[in-house]
């Protein structure tokens, strides 16, 4: 299945203030299936419905945009993450044997290749499910958990970063997404096994902290997640009002065995290349149980949902056609009337040559033979040819080893020996990223203590440099300092000359002519104004002080 990232089609006068006159008719229409999976640009007031119908509601979604790729593009990707990272640690090596006489080559860097990168993952991934149900957290966790670390790698590599310090990370961020929130300290406690010992609590509380934003800024901050899980718990309820349901226990088993190939399918990629819709169905028809097939329930499962898709589909689109009819009709009418407003009968003639002369509006529906044809959006052999796809990915996952099921001593041998490397090279990564990580920090806060501006607020207890003031003694500074050396000027107490005494006497003096006169004004503004009486007469002076005169009759 191709990548999916389809723009609506151009705007046509279905779309409604442009008129029938910028009507374009496509080429070709896009196939339902693609059509389906686009991604709508909606008005905030819409006057016509969407070209072609609506578009689902997980073509809507960060997920179905962002992280959908065809299998060649992930191998691309992972390639060229694999061949930059192998150029950096190259480079790290080389600038290691520089100083030294050694005669190593490349060849002796112990490099992943893509694939010892995806046994590693897959190894890892698998802890995912052992660490969840360990911790007693739902399946929901699991799988976000697991599509945190794919979407992580996808943009990072196992050189760059060991899986298992992204794994502990990812499911930490994954209960908080998904609203199962543990402290960090409880979570790093119960990584640390029964008997945690302090200094393993604190390294694990310190490794999540520092990757925790780092696995955010790579999943560009999209958390949101859409697991296969809801759609096959759908189905499987949908299986039960089937017209021919399978018993309660081959519902049970149905529910075992598809769960089973569900978890084998987040070892794949298949999020990354099918709808999680798709993937239930394959996981659900890929299932046996008692008495009942799985292939047989989704076949009569898909009868069902075509029956009625088929009669909804034709219903939508009349409904549609009647809509953009409607307001072909009501842009005319404006249209008229705009026209006998401005210039009479001749503007209402002009008005009825252009609406004659325009072309007919495009045509933005399916015929109903094809959707009679492909009622969910595609034929059933088509579906089919999917499901078989995505069936044999986690076929492939459940014996292609690195899970540590049925391949033995071997298998795990292998995984030990690509995690020996990983840590080699890794190590000398993780040393040369910090380090200039350091460097830019160093640059920053240099560049940033050269064009700082310098304080202007003094510090009242900063003397200047100076420890005494006019033998006042001490190491008074600021303010304080200021003042003591302003009266050691004046003469001070402590070892004043007689000039300075005598000066000090003067001001001394000043000042208490100064508040006697201030004293003296205050008495002679009491004594002029006019004293309150209690009086019935009205001609009375009353005092300023009060608001309104007396009442004469109290």
């Amino acid at each position: 299945m191709s990548e999916v990232k389809l723009k609506s089609e151009p705007p046509s006068a279905s779309h409604g203030a442009a008129g029938p006159s910028s009507a374009t008719t496509p080429a070709q229409p896009p196939r339902i299936e693609s059509a389906l999976m686009r991604h709508l640009d909606i008005p905030s007031n819409p006057t016509a419905p969407p070209d072609y119908g609506p578009a689902l509601a997980y073509a809507q979604t960060s997920q179905a945009r962002n992280w959908r790729f065809t299998p060649n593009r992930l191998a691309q990707m992972r390639q060229t993450n694999n061949l930059t990272a192998k150029k950096r640690l190259e480079k790290i090596w080389n600038d290691e044997k520089s100083g030294a006489a050694s005669s190593s080559t490349p060849s002796d860097v112990p490099f992943l290749s893509v694939s010892d990168e995806l046994a590693l993952l897959t190894y890892y991934l698998i802890q995912v499910g052992r660490i969840v149900k360990a911790f007693a957290l739902p399946e929901l966790i699991e799988a976000t958990a697991m599509s945190y670390v794919k979407r992580f790698y996808l943009r990072n590599t196992c050189m760059d970063f060991h899986p298992k310090s992204i794994v502990i990370t990812s499911i930490y961020l994954a209960t908080k997404t998904e609203n199962y929130p543990q402290s960090l300290s409880s979570f790093a406690r119960k990584l640390a096994g029964k008997d945690p010992k302090p200094e393993v609590v604190r390294d694990n509380e310190k490794t999540i902290l520092d990757l925790e934003f780092l696995v955010s800024q790579s999943l560009s901050f999209e958390y949101s997640t859409h697991g296969a899980h809801r759609a096959l718990h759908g189905l499987l309820l949908d299986a039960q009002t089937l017209d021919k349901p399978p018993s309660r226990e081959a519902v049970h088993a149905l529910a075992a065995s598809s769960q089973k190939n569900l978890t084998n399918s987040r070892l794949t990629d298949a999020e990354f290349i099918y709808t999680p819709t798709q993937i239930a169905l394959a996981c659900l028809r890929a299932s046996e149980g008692v008495g009942a097939s799985g292939r047989d329930i989704v076949e009569q499962w898909l009868d069902q949902k075509e029956s009625s898709a088929r009669a909804a589909q034709l219903a939508a689109k009349a409904a549609r056609d009647k809509t953009r009819s409607d307001e072909r009709e009501r842009f005319a009418r404006a249209k008229m009337a705009a026209a006998r407003k401005a210039r009479g009968k001749a503007g209402v003639k002009v008005a009825e040559d252009e609406l004659a002369a325009a072309p007919a509006p495009a045509v933005v529906e399916y015929d109903d033979a094809l959707l009679a044809q492909q009622p969910l959006g595609m034929g059933r052999q088509e579906l089919h040819g999917i499901l078989d796809e995505i069936e044999k990915l986690f076929r492939d996952r459940e014996t292609g080893g690195c899970t540590g099921l049925g391949k033995g001593d071997a298998d795990k041998a292998k995984v030990v020996e690509i995690d020996k490397r990983q840590k080699e090279c890794s190590s000398r990564l993780s040393l040369k990223r910090k380090a200039d990580e350091e460097a830019v920090a160093s640059q920053r806060r240099a560049k940033k203590a050269a064009t700082a501006k310098p304080t202007t607020i003094k510090d009242p207890f900063d003397d200047g440099g100076q420890s005494s003031a006019g033998g006042a003694g001490g190491g008074a500074g600021g303010l304080f300092g200021a003042e003591l050396r302003k009266q050691a000027d004046n003469g001070g107490t402590n070892g004043g000359t007689e000039t300075g005494g005598a000066k000090g006497e003067d001001e001394r003096q000043q000042r208490q002519q100064q508040q006697q006169q201030q004293q003296q004004q205050q008495q002679q503004q009491q004594q002029q104004a006019p004293a309150p009486v209690d009086s019935d007469d009205e001609d009375v002076p009353v005092s300023k002080d009060f608001a309104v005169k007396p009442d004469a009759e109290v």
